[in-house]
């Protein structure tokens, strides 16, 4: 998708207008304030036919609370099988990737489908991940993808989202029809706009309350990016070094060993919805070897069930990250 095939919206001016409001939401992913950027994407989407519109209801519907990651637990497996020689893995990038042609409607579940996530996984030779700070990785996107993108040391599959999939189809019904012709409104071209947006930082949050909730089997950058996802934002969720300040332990900042530990299996949650859990083999990404990853996915999992977080918790984070130097 691209905004300079046709552009049409109640909120923005021009096309570059509009770049620059993503702009600055993917700015404040950078800088660590993912829920800053919803809040504005949110106000956006509440422009639309006073909040009435299809994507800004479904949004509504879409807390962070409602997201769900699985496969987490293999992920300590997953970084030891490719852990190399004094190159142990020590950066993971969790990506959205964009479907091959746009699903027509489904008989049975409608435009109910959930994002397809491609994880690449990251060692030192890449990127100096393991000393790197937010700004220095920032800094490494340069004006374009990271200068690590395509030295991944190896694809895979391993953790997909739950709980998207009732706007992100909607969003991809929306951007069906304007392929068609069939989106004259300049508020549905808005609303498609944001909608995507909308995912993209509604999984850079969930991946954050994973992270805070669940742990990690060991202290590596997490990003959240895309694959020819619309709208192209990537930014780290985690670094190194912010995951330690997450797990110090006491006055001393002794660091709480069983966080490294092996992660378990999450039980199934109380409010678990079947509904939010459809496997679709149909599914496929944009190039060969997503292909390959998809079909190489591991069977469906139990969700995590811890993927909300605490308003104190985010509160919490906001001041130290306040604090932190730019």
């Amino acid at each position: 998708m691209s905004v300079t095939d046709i552009f049409a919206s109640e909120i923005f001016e021009s096309e570059e207008e509009l770049e620059q409001f993503l702009g600055n939401v993917e700015s404040l992913m950078r800088r660590g304030q993912p829920d800053v950027a919803a809040t504005l994407i949110e106000a956006q989407l509440m422009e639309l036919n006073d909040g009435r519109h299809d994507i800004a209801k479904l949004a509504q519907a879409t807390p962070v609370s409602a997201v769900r990651l699985i496969g987490w637990e293999v992920l300590d497996q997953t970084f030891r099988k490719i852990d190399r020689p004094e190159q142990p893995v020590t950066a993971m990038s969790v990506d959205i990737s964009a479907p091959v042609t746009l699903p027509a409607p489904d008989p049975e579940r409608g435009n109910f489908r959930e994002p397809d996530l491609e994880t690449l996984y990251f060692t030192d030779s890449a990127f100096a991940f393991a000393r790197a700070g937010r700004e220095e990785i920032n800094h490494g996107y340069g004006r374009k993808a990271g200068v690590w993108r395509s030295a991944f040391e190896e694809a895979g599959a391993e953790v997909q989202v739950r709980g998207l999939g009732g706007i992100y189809g909607e969003v991809l019904a929306y951007q069906r029809r304007r392929e068609l012709g069939d989106l004259p409104l300049p508020a549905d071209n808005d609303a498609l706009v944001m909608g995507h947006a909308f995912v993209a930082v509604r999984l850079h949050q969930a991946m954050r309350a994973v992270i805070e909730g669940r742990g990690l089997p060991r202290p590596v950058t997490v990003l959240v990016g895309s694959n020819e996802s619309y709208p192209f934002f990537d930014a780290p969720v985690y670094t190194r070094a912010e995951y330690y300040d997450l797990i110090e332990d006491g006055e001393e900042g002794e660091v709480e060993e069983s966080k490294f530990a092996s992660l378990s299996l999450a039980p199934r949650p109380a409010d678990y919805d079947p509904g939010s859990i459809f496997q679709d083999d149909t599914q496929v990404s944009g190039t060969s070897l997503r292909r390959r990853i998809r079909d190489a996915a591991p069977v469906e999992e139990p969700a995590n069930d811890t993927a909300s977080t605490p308003t104190s918790l985010v509160s919490s984070l906001f001041e130290r990250l306040r604090r932190r130097p730019a």
